[in-house]
């Protein structure tokens, strides 16, 4: 009896230590790329200027350039950051560094219109946002899009996860004193048709005399000719949030755009931001 108690606990031994290879064996490293793309798999190697890597579930070695890896974190749960410095980032940014600048994030783009793609409009607003703090502030260093758009890949933070980090992460992050996030929401209301008609008469005049009168008739042809125009029409609503590296919230507006047409939304964000904390409508 004892003897096969014995031979009982051997097996389950045995079995508890292969499942702790099988699940150590399953356990994979990830490495995030400036991009944002995630690379699943094991790191076989590390050397100065790049890593050495395979697959999940494959075994051919590829070799990864270190310039363009964000981070690595490791199945052991350790995370090492691979993030060139010239780029503002956490770590590297300081109160001092940060004063004066100011960045603008894609914005939240919000509608019931398929054909309108969310991720493009992002940009699109955010480039818009851009232009018009450069034109309508003052004593702001604004940050170009495409830095602040690389630093958010570099640290695998995609747009529709900006909200994860808090508005004063954010703004470290992106190495600024102040931050904005945008919010569009517009809704396509259906269309309309405008149409116009015009007659034009083609004709020729004829003479009869009557006695001593004389007599002038005109006959011919009329021509009828119609234009119709259809336009979509949408309803849009511009929401501006500025923050600080405090994370205090420095202004909050939103306006509804001042007509139908799609691109209404131009002068709406322009309307805000001259009404902001460093807006040229703001009175020193």
């Amino acid at each position: 009896m004892a003897s096969f108690t014995f031979k009982k606990t051997v097996c389950f031994l045995i079995f508890f230590f292969n499942l702790l290879i099988l699940s150590a064996q399953n356990k994979t490293d990830t490495v995030i790329m400036t991009n944002g793309e995630k690379k699943v798999g094991k790191v076989v190697s590390v050397s100065e200027n790049a890593i050495k890597f395979t697959y999940q579930g494959e075994a051919l070695e590829y070799e990864l350039k270190k310039s363009g890896i964000s981070k690595i974190e490791f199945a052991s749960g350790r995370t090492e950051i691979i993030t060139n410095t010239d780029i503002p980032s956490a770590s590297a940014s300081t109160t001092t560094e940060r004063k004066g600048r100011i960045a603008v994030l894609p914005f939240e783009f919000i509608t019931n219109d398929s054909a309108l793609n969310a991720n493009a409009m992002a940009e699109q607003l955010q480039n818009d946002s851009y232009l018009s703090i450069k034109e309508n502030t003052h004593g702001l260093q604004i940050q170009d899009p495409v830095t602040t758009n690389s630093i958010l890949a570099r640290n695998g933070i995609p747009y529709t996860s900006i909200k994860s980090k808090s508005p004063a992460e954010m703004a470290m992050l992106l190495g600024v004193e102040n931050i904005v996030y945008g919010i569009a929401n517009v809704t396509n209301k259906g269309t309309s048709s405008y149409g116009s008609g015009v007659s034009t008469y083609n004709g020729k005049e004829t003479e009869k005399k009557e006695g001593n009168k004389e007599q002038t008739k005109s006959s011919g042809n009329i021509y009828n000719s119609n234009n119709a125009t259809t336009i979509i029409n949408y309803d849009t609503k511009i929401s501006l949030n500025f923050y600080n590296d405090q994370g205090t919230n420095l202004y909050s507006e939103s306006r509804n755009s001042f007509g139908t047409s799609f691109d209404a939304y131009h002068a709406t964000i322009n309307y805000l931001i001259k009404r902001c904390p460093f807006g040229s409508k703001v009175k020193n």
